[in-house]
């Protein structure tokens, strides 16, 4: 039931608006009377009602000012003033403080009842939206470690490289990286042999160890790699000169302690330190480099990345890691400008680092092959190709031939910015051509009944789509250009004496002569009539 408040000085309105309506009617009963502003405030204080009837005009306090305290006592509750002024300044001011409604005295049986219908209505619609909101933000909390892991699997293998998004994910997760060093706990070969439950009993075995073994000092993060590797991030919030070397120690009792639960034994890798969101795929590059020399020492090993000094490693040029993958995808969108954007921020990361120059050679070179594969890709679907100014064997030999990073700049701007412009040709190409697929069938059947359905699904697609598409080119909606479409072939019907309005409305497609003079006039300025007799 919601409780109903009476706020008036005259008793003979509080007790009739008591008495008179027959309130469980609307699911309503009466809490609580007070004869002024500061007994009503009292009231809303003692009784939080769901709806006040306050009049406006009270001693020590009027209505409009007892509401703007009583706000924030009761945030969701319905005002309904009360009023024998019909000044416009008083309805002003309670639609300014956010009255529900205004009523003036003497006020009928049947007004108040229906402005306490709506007021329920409204106070129905708040509560069932506050239980769809608490119902999704549980299924959210209950999602959030799915959604962790899934954000933390797409930053390790950059799958996800948007840093703002990234970090907006961090945020909403409570991700805390400060410090941090990167695990792989990987099933030795034997775990092969296992059935898929089996494994799936031992992964969840595995993490639960982990997360109890660090849970005292540290802060862990598990990804799930694969049904035999799971990733965990552990880090601290405080500097620690030490955090390799206690996280090996747990480390060790980790292995020993899986190995005497379970009938397997795990190798695992172990990763430099990070402090930075960054450089998550940097570590998941060492954990996964360092576990491939399990080759040389053998299963049940824990193999920590700085331990491979001795091997031969190569180099790892990390800092280019994601850029080519982001210049080749928004080269498919045909976006120039975002390719623009792609190119500076390569060619400024290229300049700040100090890498090999032969290695950035092989970056350039290694890129502008991608993008002559998505060169030849849309080839395929263009009618008419015109190449690159340059070929592949001749853009080899140039970039070999660089001896300045502006050169090389130079060559991936116009091997992008070629293939962007050609996909973004192609894709104006196939809108123009749905469009005027569209354009085709409305001049060629608007003396029928043309829905924007029907339309969609002679084009092949949504109905969302075509619309967009007609407002962006033609600057008007669908059904405004089946209009002047139909409008400039009436003119036509028009000019000689041989159809009649109505006739010419039926022409036309449009069945009703009234709607035909509307809409006649709207587009050109005078009835059918008028304009008949002005070709005359």
């Amino acid at each position: 039931m919601f409780k109903v408040l009476i706020i008036d000085d005259e008793p003979t309105i509080r007790k009739g608006l008591i008495n008179i309506i027959n309130w469980k009617k609307f699911q309503c009963e009466i809490c609580g009377e007070a004869g002024d502003g500061v007994e009503g405030l009292e009231k809303i204080r003692e009784y939080e009602p769901d709806i006040v009837f306050a009049d406006i005009n009270m001693p020590e306090i009027n209505g409009i000012d007892m509401i703007k305290q009583a706000k924030s006592i009761v945030s969701h509750c319905k005002f309904i003033i009360l009023s024998g002024y019909r000044e416009f300044s008083y309805m002003q001011e309670a639609i300014k403080i956010g009255a529900f409604d205004y009523i003036l005295k003497p006020s009928s049986i049947e007004d108040i009842c229906e402005v306490t219908r709506r007021a329920v209505m409204e106070l129905k619609y708040q509560m069932d939206h506050q239980l769809e909101i608490k119902k999704l933000r549980k299924c959210f909390d209950e999602s959030i470690p799915i959604l962790k892991e899934k954000l933390l699997y797409d930053v390790i293998f950059q799958i996800n490289i948007n840093e703002e998004e990234i970090k907006e994910g961090f945020n909403l997760y409570g991700i805390e990286l400060d410090e941090f060093i990167m695990l792989i706990i990987d099933m030795d070969g034997d775990s092969k042999k296992r059935e898929p439950y089996q494994r799936q009993l031992y992964q969840f075995g595995i993490i639960n160890t982990v997360e109890e073994m660090f849970a005292e000092e540290y802060k862990v993060e598990k990804i799930v790699l694969n049904n035999r590797q799971i990733a965990f991030i552990v880090g601290t919030t405080k500097e620690s000169e030490l955090l390799e070397e206690n996280i090996y120690k747990k480390v060790h009792n980790i292995q020993q302690l899986i190995e005497s639960c379970f009938d397997f034994t795990v190798s695992i890798s172990i990763s430099t330190k990070g402090d930075q969101i960054s450089d998550l795929h940097k570590k998941m590059q060492e954990c996964r480099n360092a576990l491939s020399y399990r080759f040389y020492l053998g299963n049940s090993s824990i193999i920590l990345y700085r331990d491979l000094r001795g091997f031969y490693r190569g180099q790892d040029y990390l800092a280019f890691d994601g850029i080519d993958k982001e210049l080749c995808n928004v080269i498919k969108t045909g976006n120039e400008e975002d390719v623009k954007n792609i190119l500076d921020k390569i060619e400024k990361k290229v300049v700040e680092v100090n890498f090999d120059p032969e290695y950035i050679k092989t970056f350039y070179w290694n890129l502008i092959y991608e993008i002559n594969m998505i060169r030849i890709s849309i080839k395929s679907l263009e009618v008419q190709d015109k190449e690159m100014s340059h070929d592949i064997s001749s853009l080899y030999r140039m970039i070999d031939q660089a001896t300045q990073i502006n050169e090389l700049q130079s060559l991936l701007s116009e091997a992008a910015m070629s293939v962007v412009h050609r996909i973004n040709k192609y894709n104006k190409k196939n809108i123009n051509q749905i469009l005027q697929n569209a354009i085709d069938y409305i001049r060629e059947n608007y003396t029928m009944s043309i829905t924007l359905n029907e339309l969609a699904e002679h084009t092949y697609v949504s109905t969302y789509y075509l619309s967009r598409m007609f407002k962006k080119e033609l600057g008007k909606n669908f059904v405004e250009y089946l209009n002047e479409v139909r409008i400039d072939k009436a003119k036509e019907l028009l000019k000689g004496n041989q159809y009649k309005t109505y006739e010419v409305a039926e022409l036309v497609g449009i069945q009703d002569p009234h709607y035909f003079s509307k809409i006649f006039k709207k587009y050109v300025n005078m009835t059918p009539t008028e304009y008949k007799d002005s070709q005359l």
